[in-house]
């Protein structure tokens, strides 16, 4: 799935038309849920997904009249009717989908300048919409001033939001109604460890919006041309190289070295820091010897769903499927 931070990338790096689609409210159940976003620029293929394939086409065909204008537009489809006539196509999604369209011109490509920038710094950002005024909208966060189009200050209580936490859908305040969203950076996965195994997982992560970082002492087998999806391949003494590093609470990490004495050095580092998420590969039997005591709640091992994975790439499956499930809340 195309991230957000990924799309507000391209809107920023084009000078091109671009139209940008996201679901603000939906009734009942759909495809996707509200705060999915679509990107349609001219001449180029769209990018990201709003329905199962239901809409897209429309979408575009309403872009393309957006592109150069400067307006937005808000857009209902009825996904319930279970005939060829209406949006369902028999699908009977049984819900009702708000698209907002808006052609994104230089002011509003400015405001996401701003965003990526503290998105890049680890800070979730959050967007505030009006759908009864679509001229009025604004971004921020707890380091930064609001920007965008809006003429009230926005008092947003930051305390106690906990990382990736899902702030999304229709608020009303007053009289009036807005689409809020709480836009959250991309996760940090560091794969500790690469063999062979790691390259499954590397390129599955990389693939679910996980940008990926590869560390190992050994130089044949930390190189770019296994792991071409990472952002990063370095290969040092793992001493030196988490001396250099800091980890923030939104950031992943799988330690897989197959290494004891190297898992053993890891783990004392890393068992006490505030991270999304720190997996050891290996048994449960395996990783009590690596920590001497008791394993915590928070260090997830073997790591990886129980599936009855068999293989690298079945393991690495349950190791996303895992880091998906605890990024969205779904277990803590």
């Amino acid at each position: 799935m195309t991230q957000i931070e990924t799309l507000i990338k391209n809107m920023t790096n084009t000078n091109k038309a671009t139209v940008l689609a996201m679901i603000v409210n939906v009734e009942g159940s759909a495809y996707r849920k509200e705060g999915a976003w679509m990107l349609f620029t001219e001449g180029e293929s769209p990018v990201g997904i709003i329905s199962g394939g239901c809409l897209e086409n429309d979408l575009h065909k309403r872009a393309k009249k957006l592109f150069h204008t400067g307006k937005t537009e808000l857009i209902s489809y009825d996904m319930s009717s279970e005939d060829d006539l209406g949006w369902g196509r028999g699908a009977g999604c049984n819900g009702v989908v708000y698209v907002l369209l808006r052609d994104v011109d230089q002011s509003f490509r400015t405001a996401l300048s701003r965003v990526r920038q503290a998105l890049q710094n680890k800070e979730p950002v959050l967007y505030i919409q009006s759908t009864d005024d679509l001229t009025h909208y604004t971004f921020t966060n707890k380091n930064t001033d609001s920007n965008g189009f809006w003429d009230e200050d926005v008092d947003w209580e930051w305390i106690g939001i906990q990382p990736f936490q899902e702030v999304v859908g229709e608020r009303k305040f007053g009289t009036s109604r807005y689409f809020i969203q709480l836009i959250w950076p991309k996760t940090d996965l560091y794969i500790l460890g690469a063999g062979v195994d790691a390259r499954p997982l590397a390129k599955f992560a990389h693939e679910v919006g996980f940008d990926v970082h590869l560390l190992d002492w050994r130089e044949n087998f930390c190189q770019e041309k296994y792991f071409p999806e990472a952002l990063s391949v370095r290969h040092q003494n793992f001493t030196t190289l988490l001396d250099d590093m800091t980890f923030s609470p939104l950031d992943a990490v799988v330690i897989m070295t197959h290494d004891f004495q190297y898992d053993l050095k890891l783990l004392s580092t890393l068992k006490d820091k505030q991270l999304l998420y720190l997996g050891v590969l290996g048994s449960q039997k395996r990783t009590e010897r690596l920590l001497g005591e008791k394993i915590p709640n928070k260090i997830r091992t073997p790591v990886g769903f129980s599936i009855g994975a068999d293989g690298p790439e079945e393991i690495a499956i349950s190791i996303v499927a895992e880091l998906i499930a605890v990024k969205r809340r779904k277990i803590i």
